[in-house]
């Protein structure tokens, strides 16, 4: 059974660890604050038994989060901080930014984040913590927002919808962007759009205008950025049908959705 009642030594110890850390701590900085008084050994024990009593939550390897009496055992603080302190140099994205911005109300279960070093995901307390890797030419179109006192990069919209179409993408996902684009254009920067459809591959730019002429949205900037390109993309693996107009292969799925001419893998036109 966990302990309720702390000595006074050690509330003295997590009162000044606060102070001057804040709630996430590092086990480095236990020994800085404990040093004179206990051995490293002597304050890897009180760690652990902190721990054990749930005075301390173990995020990663040397990391720790401290509770209160309220919450012992649990995080009292957003998702989206402990993502940021597993690692750094990360942003949230997918689903999870859309969240923040109040455009995805489902309850999630999976953080995710896009990252710029490989990371396992991690499942604390129920809640798994995703990071997809990218390199530093795709680690844009963030900003930071104070969430629990704590800075968190969280990506814009624009850019959330980008790292779907990249890293996420499935008929059900790009269902979910269509859908987004619909129901929230007036929250859509078009301008940062394109801004930063500059650096997506090729086949994300024609998902993307093709997705914008569905949704009635200025995809001008896109198509004479594509049009120029002479080969061929893919939606997805099973896409059958192709739009003229974005040298794009989509899935049938869209077919009804007409707003103007494709043809199938046999030559056939048929409207899209």
């Amino acid at each position: 059974m966990k302990s309720t009642i702390l000595s006074q030594k050690d509330s003295e110890l997590l009162e000044n660890l606060i102070a001057k850390n804040g709630l996430f701590i590092t086990f480095e900085q236990v020994v800085k604050e404990s040093a004179s008084s206990m051995s490293r050994q002597e304050i890897r024990n009180l760690v652990s038994k902190l721990v054990r009593n749930g005075w301390l939550v173990r995020i990663k390897k040397g990391n720790y989060y401290i509770t209160t009496l309220e919450s012992r055992g649990t995080f009292n603080v957003s998702n989206f901080v402990i993502a940021q302190v597993l690692f750094e140099n990360s942003y949230i994205s997918c689903e999870s930014a859309l969240q923040h911005h109040g455009i995805f109300d489902q309850h999630l279960k999976t953080i995710v984040s896009v990252s710029l070093k490989k990371m396992s995901k991690k499942e604390i307390q129920g809640i798994t913590f995703e990071f997809i890797t990218t390199n530093k030419n795709n680690f844009y179109g963030w900003n930071e927002f104070e969430l629990d006192g704590c800075l968190v990069k969280i990506a814009t919209v624009e850019k959330t919808i980008l790292d779907i179409l990249n890293f996420k993408r499935t008929l059900s996902t790009v269902d979910l962007v269509l859908e987004k684009l619909k129901n929230y254009r007036d929250s859509i920067d078009i301008a940062k759009f394109n801004e930063f459809s500059k650096k997506q591959s090729i086949t994300v730019q024609r998902i993307l205008g093709f997705l914008l002429d569905k949704a009635d949205i200025d995809s001008s900037y896109l198509h004479n950025s594509t049009k120029g390109k002479t080969s061929n993309s893919y939606m997805t693996k099973d896409s059958k049908l192709f739009s003229a107009k974005w040298r794009l292969y989509y899935h049938n799925h869209y077919e009804s959705k007409s707003y103007g001419y494709s043809r199938n893998c046999s030559g056939k036109n048929t409207l899209d």
